[in-house]
């Protein structure tokens, strides 16, 4: 499993992203894109490296094949990770592994407190988070839709 890098040199060499292709180029993004539903659900996860250290991390998207994480870490392409996503209140995490697909730094105010994006493939589809997830997102959509 790959270890998180936390020097800034290493963090700059990698270049900003933009808001809209969270800094992937057409050319990544359309090769490393998922196939399945991705839910726009925004919920704490945590990431296990092979030295034994947990990173915090959000997830802004996720399908049952691959997510979309905001960390402090740096992680390269190729890296394997462990995650555990925490996707409703009191219950114990779901633990997925995976690939590190994309990597790239934030900037400007899409960097706090989250400096990096990284896109992650799983290992195995998870179609048992499907429900899960739909559920989460729809609450957290609810939440930003005004009603008359």
């Amino acid at each position: 499993m790959g270890e998180a890098k936390n020097s800034d040199e290493e963090i700059e060499q990698e270049g900003p992203v933009s808001e809209g292709s969270m800094g992937f180029s057409e050319s990544e993004a359309a090769s490393e894109r998922r196939g399945d539903y991705r839910h726009l659900a925004c919920f704490p996860a945590h990431l296990h490296t092979d030295q034994g250290v947990v990173r915090t991390a959000l997830i802004r998207d996720l399908s049952v094949s691959g997510a979309l994480l905001l960390t402090r870490a740096a992680y390269a392409v190729g890296d394997t990770i462990k995650l555990s996503l925490y996707l409703a209140e009191g219950e114990e995490p779901t633990l997925v592994e995976g690939k590190v697909v994309r990597s790239a730094r934030r900037t400007g105010e899409l960097a706090h407190p989250w400096t990096r994006s990284v896109g992650v493939r799983f290992d195995q589809t998870v179609t048992a988070l499907e429900p899960m997830v739909k559920v989460l997102a729809e609450k957290q959509a609810a939440l930003f839709t005004k009603k008359p």
